[in-house]
């Protein structure tokens, strides 16, 4: 039990310093190339902040835990709303721009949908993992279309700020080096938290909807917070936005294609709480743009009753 306890305290350790890192360099050639923020949030943020969900789901599933690999997506997905962006709310308003709230945000809350609907018959088969991935393709070829728009118009990132000075080499080793970082810290820190939930005693289903999916989530929590603390609001919205669609349709995509995945003690009830709590963020960004310290709580406290209901 000490060497658990040490190993989730590396694991913050190197958490924080790779979500500095990541943020930094992600910011910087977001400055550089005229890219916003928000694309970058969207695809190399979410897509390096998502890694350890990718590579635990797989090893769940290889070794015939497919319960731990449906409820790390699942209960990622619900931390990502209801831990992450709460977090960057009580830290600093999150800001949700027009385009975001009517292109990205139904993409998210689709993803949620779209698996809600998979999971029907219990299971997730090989071809369903194809089509998961096709949809993945489209998602990423969209978003390359939308950067080389931006970049073809000029459009600097003005909400990035004090990375003038770092150029897009240097900014790229940023991101390899913070993503380095947050991979072995998520897997010190699961490793901590899994040997820690099976002395408890607690389900494959709730280790993976609760120790699992939190330590898989503490990289996009990590560059959330960082994120949050230099203000930078559109990639906040971005990685959460980005890590959620990420997580359905490759972590889910992939693992489904490699070795098809049975839903094990995951719930209806689950799935409804994450296709929830993806709507309520969705319909409070179109009734206020602003995300503030109030929906914050509410946010935490929603998540918090779901984990008690959980461990009750």
């Amino acid at each position: 039990m000490l060497l658990a306890l040490l190993m989730l305290l590396l694991g913050v350790a190197l958490l924080t310093l790779g979500a500095d890192r990541l943020v930094a360099g992600s910011s910087a050639i977001a400055l550089r190339t005229g890219i916003s923020p928000l694309l970058i949030g969207l695809t190399v943020v979410a897509f390096a902040t998502s890694s350890p969900e990718l590579v635990v789901s797989v090893m769940a599933a290889l070794q015939g835990q497919s319960a731990i690999a449906v409820g790390n997506v699942v209960g990622s997905n619900i931390a990502n709303l209801g831990l992450v962006l709460a977090a960057a709310a009580l830290l600093y308003p999150v800001r949700c721009e027009q385009d975001t709230l009517r292109r990205e945000l139904p993409l998210m809350v689709g993803a949620a949908g779209l698996l809600f609907l998979l999971l029907y018959n219990g299971m997730i088969s090989r071809l369903e993992g194809v089509v998961l991935l096709v949809l993945l393709a489209a998602f990423v070829a969209y978003q390359v279309h939308l950067a080389r728009r931006q970049m073809a118009g000029h459009q600097v990132a003005e909400e990035v700020g004090g990375y003038a000075g770092i150029t897009v080499s240097r900014a790229t080793l940023f991101v390899v080096f913070g993503t380095g970082c947050l991979y072995v810290g998520s897997e010190a820190f699961l490793s901590g938290a899994i040997t820690i939930g099976r002395a408890l005693g607690v389900s494959e289903a709730v280790i993976g909807l609760t120790l699992v999916s939190v330590g898989t989530s503490l990289p996009e929590l990590a560059a959330t917070v960082a994120a949050a603390f230099k203000r930078e609001t559109g990639m906040v919205l971005g990685n959460i936005i980005g890590s959620n669609v990420f997580n359905v349709l490759a972590v889910l995509g992939i693992t489904a294609t490699i070795i098809p995945l049975g839903a094990g003690g995951i719930s209806y009830t689950d799935l409804s709480v994450m296709l929830l709590f993806s709507l309520a963020v969705w319909m409070a960004f179109a009734w206020r743009r602003d995300m503030g310290r109030v929906a914050g709580v509410l946010l935490v406290g929603g998540y918090a009753g779901y984990l008690a209901w959980l461990l009750v």
